[in-house]
């Protein structure tokens, strides 16, 4: 009976376990990178489109490859004044060549640094327009093709890209945020809005254990909107990042969540 109690209370603890992907924004010049890499298990790297060069894409291909993180390409509008977080009034070939262009630069290093490039995420402004402008959810579905199958997408659930990627069938990764707030139909707040980033660390591990636990965030209006991810973003770029995602991977560690690349 003792032999009993012991196997069911390790099936429970096994059933019980969940696990999460963390990613975050690195190689866009920001001070923490080789820190934030202990933490998380996928990265998305800049590729020149709005920060990064050859030398910072090869040093953070580098540093993913000592943590064995996930790695993704991060391309962007080819707006490096604005840091890519304003949209652009770019062809949709422009567009799509200067996406292909930045992806083909990181994957090339990489390929020479005997490294893998597994999925895109595109920035910023870019990012937020995929999810709802069909045309430009258009022209990340064909960035993707260009690599017949062998990238898969990183973006928000609910979106003309994920809806896109089933029709296609590419792989699509789910991704939540730890560090934004969320409108009431699911976005993500304007960063021009005060309130639009978390910089408090209690209510970042907040917003993730509500995604983690209950497949839910809270909205701007404090109501509980469903958010099922497959992912978790911090930015590489918001000052108290490293403190944030220090917090949440002590939280998640005392949960017994375990922190895994889903690819």
């Amino acid at each position: 009976m003792k032999w009993f109690f012991i196997y069911f209370a390790q099936i429970t603890t096994i059933t019980l376990l969940k696990k999460i992907d963390l990613n975050a924004d690195l190689g866009e010049g920001f001070p923490y990178d080789e820190q934030l890499l202990r933490y998380v298990s996928s990265c998305n790297i800049a590729c020149g489109g709005h920060s990064g060069d050859a030398q910072s894409m090869k040093s953070t291909l580098l540093l993913a490859q000592k943590n064995n993180v996930n790695i993704g390409a991060h391309p962007s509008y080819p707006d490096k004044e604005n840091f890519g977080r304003k949209a652009m009034d770019i062809g949709a070939q422009t567009l799509l060549s200067s996406l292909i262009k930045q992806c083909d630069d990181l994957i090339k290093i990489a390929i020479e640094l005997n490294v893998k490039v597994n999925y895109i995420k595109p920035h910023g402004a870019l990012y937020n327009k995929a999810m709802s402008d069909i045309s430009t959810a258009q022209i990340i579905i064909k960035l993707i093709e260009n690599y017949n199958g062998h990238l898969a997408l990183m973006s928000m659930p609910n979106s003309i890209l994920e809806t896109l990627c089933k029709e296609k069938n590419i792989t699509f990764i789910k991704e939540g945020f730890a560090d934004r707030r969320y409108t009431t139909d699911g976005k993500l707040v304007a960063r021009s809005e005060s309130h639009a980033v978390i910089h408090d660390k209690e209510e970042v591990w907040q917003q993730v254990e509500e995604i983690v636990k209950n497949k839910r965030v809270i909205d701007e209006n404090g109501q509980y909107i469903s958010m099922s991810v497959d992912s978790i973003c911090f930015h590489g770029d918001t000052p108290e990042a490293l403190e944030e995602l220090q917090f949440v991977y002590q939280k998640l560690s005392e949960e017994h969540i375990q922190i895994q690349s889903i690819l």
